[in-house]
């Protein structure tokens, strides 16, 4: 063998050595996402599944073993950035990825909390959040990590150095709009709502394609916007919400109706459906708006293929007390007379827990799961009206029953 030939070997053989080493990067699927839930390896969805559930199948961690748990590491997001921090890790092939206040990504490894990449969204003057400067966590897509920013822009990094893939802005950052939820995927379509009802923005969700960032779809939950799909790079009409304006808002207030889907949203297979909730409507002083004030304080339903709404469901119609709707739907099945029940419950901020069928809204049960509700007595379950007391700013009885909706 000729020197040559053999310092090529030399370099062959570490170059081997070197990748053997290198975390393996193997892109999320449709169907890593879809089997997320039952899956122990990773965990590549907010929520650990589209349904948001949060049950694993794990077996090694039980009510026998978890006493146990003992911390490994720890990691520090300091600097004066600490703030809120309210991130779901996601974790992928043994790295894990997190979300920091203001706008702040990191992957690190899982085992040891070495620290492999961190990305800092170069924020403007000027940003208006609301209640925090924190963010819930990314998504997972190919060799992707996406999330959402507080001057309302949605980021694509690569998974492996942290560099930017893609950049859209959702809507301007100088009218009130924030990002602080996590996106979710559906479809190769990461999905994402807005923040910022407090200022008087337009709540709305929204889909891009996960790999080139292009918009697909928007849906306003303020009746009387229409929303619109992008198809051959042409903006095309796709029906207003609600069918009409003005319907449940006073005067021209639909404009502003706030009615952010803040919190992000959950999706179903089996009806495949969306489902989002909407935050408080604008302006807070209730008395200047009467009328139930759709979509806010409400559960939509929505087709991820179009952004159509199917269904909605307000929990709390003429909202006056900040409640907002946003807490999550979850999915589930259960067992009644024989019959499958295809269910999705939510506990609201209104102090009342609510059973729909996850097909068609339909009001299954309620109950309160809080104690001295002060807004109001009870529910009428029959007629899924509220009962309001004699302290409750609205007079009349706000209606509760779930509607199919024109777009």
């Amino acid at each position: 063998m000729t020197v040559m030939s053999f310092k090529r070997c030399g370099l062959f053989a570490a170059l081997s050595l070197a990748l053997a080493a290198s975390p393996v990067y193997a892109g999320v699927t449709d169907e890593d996402i879809q089997a997320d839930q039952m899956t122990v390896d990773d965990v590549v969805t907010y929520g650990m599944g589209l349904r948001g559930q949060r049950y694993s199948p794990l077996e090694t961690i039980n009510k026998d073993t978890v006493a146990e748990i003992r911390p490994v590491w720890g990691f520090s997001l300091g600097g004066e950035k600490q703030r809120g921090q309210e991130s779901q890790p996601m974790i992928k092939d043994g790295v894990m990825y997190i979300t920091g206040s203001y706008s702040r990504v990191y992957a690190m490894d899982a085992k040891t909390g070495e620290e492999l990449w961190q990305y800092d969204a170069r924020l403007p003057d000027g940003i208006m959040p609301c209640c925090d400067v924190i963010n819930r966590g990314v998504a997972l897509y190919d060799d992707l990590v996406i999330f959402g920013t507080l001057d309302a822009k949605l980021v694509a990094l690569d998974a492996k150095t942290g560099k930017v893939r893609w950049k859209k802005t959702v809507d301007n950052y100088q009218d009130g709009y924030s990002i602080t939820a996590a996106p979710i995927v559906v479809k190769g379509n990461v999905i994402t709502g807005v923040s910022g009802g407090e200022f008087g923005i337009i709540g709305k969700v929204r889909a891009y394609d996960a790999k080139t960032g292009k918009l697909v779809w928007e849906r306003p939950t303020v009746e009387g916007h229409m929303g619109y799909v992008w198809k051959d790079g042409k903006k095309i009409e796709n029906g207003i919400s609600g069918g009409a304006p003005g319907k449940t808002w006073p005067a021209d207030l639909w404009k502003s109706g706030g009615a952010a889907p803040w919190l992000g949203g959950t999706y179903d297979a089996d009806t495949d459906l969306l489902f989002f909730g909407t935050g408080n409507p604008a302006p807070w002083n209730s008395h200047m708006r009467p009328g139930d004030n759709l979509f806010s304080s409400s559960r939509l339903a929505i087709d991820p293929d179009d952004g159509k709404i199917v269904w909605h469901f307000q929990t709390t119609p003429h909202d006056g007390w900040d409640f907002d709707g946003v807490n999550e739907l979850i999915a589930f099945d259960y067992d009644q007379d024989g019959k499958i029940v295809k269910a999705a419950a939510t506990a609201d901020r209104n102090g009342f827990f609510y059973v729909l069928n996850r097909t068609n809204g339909e009001f299954i049960r309620g109950f309160p799961f809080v104690d001295k509700i002060s807004w109001a007595s009870g529910l009428m379950i029959k007629a899924a009206r509220f009962t309001s007391t004699p302290t409750v700013r609205v007079t009349r009885l706000p209606r509760m029953t779930a509607k199919k909706v024109k777009p």
